[in-house]
């Protein structure tokens, strides 16, 4: 995907507001009928991409950790306002975030990376006391 969008599409959606109203689409906006739904509200038009997830292997099978979509809502009268952003759904629930949102919650998983390698050294030391005194308990120190 590339830093600047110069898509020339449009799209015109049918509100029950104002009419049809006509909205540059960018390449990034899967155009679905969930973005532009007719018959809704002018302040309810979104442009969204494609999800992306974030996973890792689990003894189970793949996990999403979070998912990401770049998101532009052009009518919308909140935070973050006309301009695009990326949401983020953590723990069943979608967060825009801006640039600077975004590099504050990389920080964060970094930093809960940085735990999960304390853990596992910890689970380390555990798992070796466990198997020593096991090894003790049978009598022998193999």
């Amino acid at each position: 995907m590339s830093d600047y969008d110069d898509s020339s599409r449009t799209v015109t959606v049918p509100t029950c507001d104002h009419g049809p109203v006509t909205v540059w689409e960018p390449d990034w906006c899967t155009g679905s009928e969930t973005e532009h739904q007719p018959g809704g509200y002018r302040v309810d038009i979104m442009h969204a991409s494609p999800d992306h997830e974030f996973t890792t292997s689990t003894s189970r099978g793949t996990a999403v950790v979070l998912r990401t979509c770049f998101e532009q809502r052009p009518f919308t009268e909140h935070p973050p306002g006309h301009v695009p952003f990326v949401n983020v759904e953590m723990d069943g629930d979608w967060y825009p975030h801006g640039s600077h949102d975004l590099r504050r919650l990389s920080d964060t998983l970094t930093a809960h990376a940085d735990q999960l390698r304390a853990l596992a050294d910890r689970l380390d030391g555990l798992t070796n006391a466990f198997d020593a005194a096991q090894r003790s308990a049978c009598g022998g120190d193999t």
